[in-house]
């Protein structure tokens, strides 16, 4: 399956690809103490093995243990899940997206926050968008 990254990887690849870039470097026991309904910890490695054959990860050796760390450009896939969530369910609307983000009732933000959204709308707008 095509994934909001834009690779083929099954559920719980995407699950730990995630991990490991939210993390941004991460050993197989971080990785399991994250996962949802952890599986065993050859089922971890395994996946870890498939991961970086399909080089969306990279490891590197740490004393015994093995640290792995996203092999993708981070920001276009940080771009391509935003816009997966933005197409899923706000029906492709960045406007009710970033209504719903303001609107959440535990989002305070900052002033300076504030600063920058308005100055990315008046951007936007003069770039026609």
């Amino acid at each position: 399956m095509i994934t909001k990254h834009g690779i083929d990887l099954s559920r719980r690849q995407e699950e730990i690809l995630d991990i490991i870039i939210r993390l941004e470097k991460a050993s197989v026991r971080e990785i399991i103490e994250n996962l949802t309904d952890s599986p065993t910890d050859g089922a971890v490695r395994r996946m870890l093995n498939i991961l970086t054959q399909k080089g969306v990860v990279e490891f590197y050796q740490d004393g015994a243990r093995k640290v792995y760390k996203p092999n993708i450009n981070t920001a276009i896939a940080r771009k391509k899940a935003l816009q997966h969530i933005v197409d899923t369910f706000f029906a492709g609307s960045s406007a009710k997206a970033i209504a719903s983000l303001i609107n959440t009732s535990d989002i305070d933000l900052l002033e300076e926050e504030k600063q920058i959204l308005t100055g990315l709308i008046k951007k936007a707008h003069k770039k026609g968008r």
